[in-house]
């Protein structure tokens, strides 16, 4: 064999005995970072997806509220609308009699 022969081939035999198994290692480095991004990624979307669901489940209960709310605002004011009706019609009774009697 010839000197440079020799030489290339050692060097190789270097780069194979030190590098080969240093590139294997980041290999399995970056595939386990891959794993570990995918993980994130989806625990990721799995919390946001709670959290919309909890959101839109408290959007709907404020609706609720609200509209139970508007209800209870428009039975409360019906109730007083009927209260000044029946106070109305009292009054017109009243005048009514007063009139009647006679004046001292």
């Amino acid at each position: 064999m010839s000197p440079a022969k020799n030489a290339v081939e050692s060097l190789r035999d270097i780069v194979q005995d030190l590098l080969v198994p240093e590139l294997k290692a980041v290999k399995v480095a970056v595939e386990s970072g891959h794993s570990e991004v995918g993980y994130l990624r989806s625990e990721t979307r799995s919390s946001f997806d709670a959290l919309r669901q909890e959101m839109r489940l408290r959007d709907e209960k404020m609706e609720q509220l609200i509209r139970h709310g508007d209800e209870k605002s428009e039975q409360a004011i019906r109730a007083l609308a009927q209260k000044l009706d029946d106070t109305i019609e009292i009054r017109e009774r009243l005048a009514s009699i007063e009139a009647r009697l006679p004046r001292q």
